[in-house]
Parts: structure tokens; C-alpha cells; sequence
């Protein structure tokens, strides 16, 4: 896993989580790329951010809870010493304390990939909308 996170390519761009987020919505979970509308069947997004997930917070926001509203969970992995905490506990998945990790470091990323699984596996989560 951390060769893969260390393959992403920033680029020039700002981080924007909302449009990671618009992404799983649009692109990803959708009946024409193979994803079921079964609503008994788990969708969940697994989205790694840096120390600033996005300087978007408005459109993160949005973002979120319209994935909420599709049934869509999101786990959060923050990478990093400093952490948006309001903005990431906006955007992950309750129960929160469970479906948001925080490491200091890409090194850490490893040691996640055990209860990440079992969060995936579990098939037990609850996708509350964010109240704004």
C-alpha cells in the first residue's frame, strides 16, 4: 500500500477531497462502472489526505453529504502532523472514531491496512448525512 500511496502524483494541484469525493459519486459507484444499487450492498470509499485535505471546505462539505445521501460510506486516512479534524470528522463515516486514522507519517500507512480490511469486510457501517 505505501508504494502505491507514494506513486499518486500531485501535480500542481490543491488538495480537494471534494472532488475525490464527486469522483466516487460520479465515476465510481455508478451502475454503468459495475457498482449495485442494491442498497443492502456496501459502498465505501477508502480516501487518503495530507495534513490539508482540501482547500475547498465548502465544496467538501457538499460533497460529503451528497455521498452520505447515495449510501456511500467514507473512511478517511490522514497523513501527517497537522489535521483538519472538524473537517475530517465532517466528511468520515460514523462511527468516526473507527472509520478515521490519523498517522504521522506514509511509513505508517502499512500498519492500516489489517483494520481497514475489517472495516471493508465487516459490511457494518452507518452513513449518517452531514447536518451542516
Amino acid at each position: 500500500m505505501e508504494e502505491a500511496v507514494n506513486r499518486i502524483i500531485y501535480g500542481s494541484y490543491r488538495p480537494n477531497l471534494g472532488a475525490a469525493l464527486r469522483a466516487a459519486r460520479s465515476d465510481v459507484f455508478t451502475a454503468s462502472n459495475g457498482a449495485r444499487q442494491d442498497p443492502s450492498v456496501l459502498k465505501l470509499a477508502v480516501v487518503f489526505v495530507t495534513a490539508t485535505p482540501s482547500t475547498y471546505r465548502s465544496e467538501t462539505l457538499s460533497e460529503a453529504r451528497a455521498a452520505a445521501e447515495m449510501g456511500i460510506g467514507v473512511v478517511t486516512v490522514s497523513v501527517g502532523s497537522y489535521v483538519d479534524r472538524k473537517l475530517l470528522y465532517s466528511v468520515t463515516t460514523y462511527p468516526t472514531g473507527k472509520n478515521l486514522f490519523v498517522v504521522p507519517s506514509v511509513r505508517n500507512v502499512s500498519g492500516l491496512v489489517d483494520p481497514i480490511k475489517r472495516i471493508i469486510c465487516s459490511g457494518t457501517y452507518s452513513v449518517i448525512p452531514y447536518v451542516a
